[in-house]
């Protein structure tokens, strides 16, 4: 690894940036499945199941710490809560953690994105939705399911005024040890249900920090959020509340769109 090693995100038992890459002496001889880092902490998936935390613990996005007090870690740590169940991918970006099973549950820890505090236990969010899809903002979430999208949270520019589904947030029988609790009225007022685009199915997901994009099965691409810096391909620099189709020329084949901090890419590809 490389980079700003300031809160430990690095992984190799100091708070020094490198300029280099670094091999991290925790996970030699251990094999990795997948990779996330947030703006001050990073995650990995281990083939054994196991989740590790790095980095900034101030909101609990590494998991349970015994001090919050800018506290950080600068080795991997283990973080509990998925030993009954088969993870199948990480997601990190701000200060917030996310996990999705191979049932497609879904299961976020760190900075508060639904209810009103931090969270450093796993809490299964939208448990009576099977997810495949998942993407972190700065502060909020998308989340895919069946061909629809859910947003969670909210952006700091924008509220997303959308209308919010029912009994999508609550409590699910849970024998992990993850937290499957949420206040309902909170987790309602801050989840909303993106309404079907003429028709056409989501594909695929990407988030920015603040800014969000999808896929449809056409091809056509929609942005909306944070666009101060013309990272919604709309010709301005506004912000959107509710999802704007992007005129880009129609593909013949898949196309995917990924969103970094203040800019999108639209791919063909085939």
């Amino acid at each position: 690894m490389c980079g700003d090693g300031s809160f430990g995100q690095l992984g190799t038992g100091d708070n020094h940036s490198r300029n280099f890459p670094f091999e991290v002496a925790y996970f030699t001889a251990k094999h990795i499945e997948k990779l996330a880092l947030g703006m001050r902490h990073s995650l990995v998936l281990l083939k054994d199941n196991s989740v590790y935390g790095f980095g900034s613990a101030r909101r609990g996005q590494v998991g349970k710490c015994a001090s919050r007090n800018g506290k950080s870690y600068n080795v991997p740590r283990l973080i509990d809560g998925f030993s009954d169940f088969k993870i199948v991918n990480i997601y990190a970006n701000g200060d917030h953690s996310a996990a999705l099973d191979e049932y497609g549950h879904l299961y976020i820890w760190g900075r508060a994105l639904i209810g009103q505090h931090d969270n450093d236990h796993p809490c299964v969010v939208l448990p009576s939705l099977s997810i495949s899809q998942v993407a972190l903002g700065w502060h909020h979430a998308l989340v895919l399911s069946a061909g629809e999208l859910f947003t969670i949270g909210v952006y700091r520019h924008q509220k997303c005024d959308l209308p919010v589904p029912r009994n999508v947030v609550g409590q699910q029988s849970n024998t992990s040890g993850a937290n499957s609790s949420h206040d309902s009225s909170s987790s309602l007022s801050a989840t909303k249900k993106i309404p079907c685009i003429d028709g056409e199915r989501v594909v695929q997901i990407a988030s920015g920090t603040e800014h969000s994009a999808f896929v449809t099965d056409k091809g056509t691409v929609f942005t909306w959020g944070w666009g101060e810096h013309g990272q919604l391909g709309l010709g301005d620099t506004s912000d959107q509340v509710v999802p704007q189709r992007v005129n880009i020329a129609v593909s013949s084949g898949p196309r995917g769109v990924y969103c970094g901090s203040g800019f999108t890419i639209a791919v063909d590809l085939d």
